[in-house]
C-alpha cells in the first residue's frame, strides 16, 4: 500500500513538471548562440597563398602576376584580399626592329638593282664608241683647222717661215696625198723637221687620230735642233715641199688642247653621265643607306 502511494506521488511530480515545460521537438537550427561580447569574437586571418600559378586559370588565390602577352593591362580579382594584376607590355621592340630590318633589306635590293641597271647602261654606251668618236671629230676638226699657220698645195719651194721657239708645231698631210720630198731648214741648213709615223693618241676614245680627221700628222718641228735656239725667241726657216696633196703646219698650243679636252668632255658627259649617276646612286643606296636600316634594326632587336 505504501508502495502504491509512492508511485502516485512520483506521477504527480512529473505531471507538474510537464505542465511547466511542455515538450517540444528539437529544431534543425544548429546556429551557435551569439557571442555576448564583441571582444570575444574570434578574429579572421588571411593566410598567404600556398602556391603560385602563372598563366593558368585556377580557383586558387594567386599573388600579383605580370602577363606580357596582351596589349592593354588588365586587373583580375579572385578575392578582395588578393588581387592579380595582369600588366602587359606590347612587343613594340621586335615590331620596330623587324620594320627597320625589312626596310634595310628592301633598300639593299633596290640599290643593287639600280647599280646593276647602271652597269648595263654603261656597257651599252661603250658599244656606241664609234658614234661618240664621230661626234667628237665633228667638234674637234674645226678647232684643228684653226691651228693652221702654214699651208702648201703640194708644191712649195724655198718658202720662208718664222718659227716661235715657245710653240709646238705639227706637220700634217691630207688623206690620199703622197709626199715625194719635204725639208724644213734653219739659217744654218740644220733640219727642223722631226719625222715620225702617225700614231693614235688614245685608242679608247672612239677616235682614230690617223684616219678620222681630214689630215694626219707626219712629224713635228723640233726647234732644239737649231743651233743656239735656247737663246732665241724665233727661228727663220726655209720650207721645200713636193707632194700630191695639201700639207699644213699647225700650231698646237695649250689653248688648242684645252679646247679639245672640253669638247670631248661635253660629249662624254652626254653619253656617260646617266649610267655613271645610276651606278653611283645604286651603290650609295645599297652601301650607305641600307646598312643604316639594318644596323638600327639589329640594335633595337638586341638592345
Amino acid at each position: 500500500m505504501q508502495l502504491f502511494h509512492q508511485l502516485v506521488e512520483i506521477i504527480r511530480y512529473f505531471g507538474c513538471r510537464m505542465e511547466e515545460k511542455p515538450f517540444s521537438a528539437p529544431t534543425q537550427n544548429t546556429q551557435e548562440p551569439p557571442l555576448q561580447n564583441a571582444q570575444e569574437a574570434p578574429t579572421s586571418t588571411i593566410s598567404p597563398p600556398s602556391s603560385i600559378n602563372v598563366g593558368a586559370a585556377s580557383n586558387t588565390i594567386n599573388p600579383p602576376s605580370v602577363d606580357y602577352n596582351v596589349t592593354n593591362p588588365t586587373i583580375s580579382t579572385v578575392n578582395p584580399a588578393a588581387q592579380t594584376i595582369m600588366l602587359n607590355q606590347p612587343e613594340k621592340g621586335n615590331t620596330v626592329s623587324n620594320v627597320f630590318l625589312i626596310i634595310g633589306a628592301v633598300v639593299l635590293v633596290i640599290g643593287l638593282g639600280v647599280m646593276g641597271l647602271g652597269v648595263i647602261q654603261f656597257g651599252d654606251t661603250l658599244g656606241k664608241m664609234d658614234e661618240i668618236g664621230a661626234k667628237k671629230v665633228l667638234r674637234i676638226q674645226p678647232l684643228l683647222d684653226d691651228t693652221v699657220v702654214f699651208s702648201s698645195d703640194g708644191s712649195t719651194t724655198n718658202e720662208s717661215f718664222e718659227f716661235d721657239t715657245d710653240l709646238w708645231y705639227q706637220i700634217r698631210v691630207e688623206h690620199g696625198a703622197t709626199i715625194n720630198s719635204i725639208s724644213i731648214l734653219d739659217e744654218n741648213n740644220n733640219t727642223l723637221l722631226f719625222e715620225e709615223k702617225c700614231k693614235d693618241s688614245n685608242p679608247e676614245d672612239g677616235i682614230d687620230d690617223c684616219k678620222d680627221y681630214s689630215t694626219f700628222d707626219i712629224g713635228s718641228i723640233d726647234v732644239a735642233l737649231s743651233e743656239g735656239s735656247q737663246y732665241k725667241q724665233s727661228i727663220n726657216g726655209t720650207i721645200n715641199i713636193d707632194a700630191t696633196g695639201n700639207v699644213t703646219i699647225n700650231n698646237l698650243d695649250d689653248e688648242f688642247f684645252e679646247s679639245v679636252f672640253d669638247s670631248a668632255a661635253l660629249i662624254d658627259e652626254e653619253y656617260f653621265a646617266g649610267p655613271t649617276i645610276t651606278i653611283f646612286f645604286g651603290a650609295c643606296v645599297g652601301c650607305c643607306v641600307s646598312p643604316i636600316g639594318l644596323l638600327v634594326g639589329i640594335v633595337i632587336r638586341f638592345a
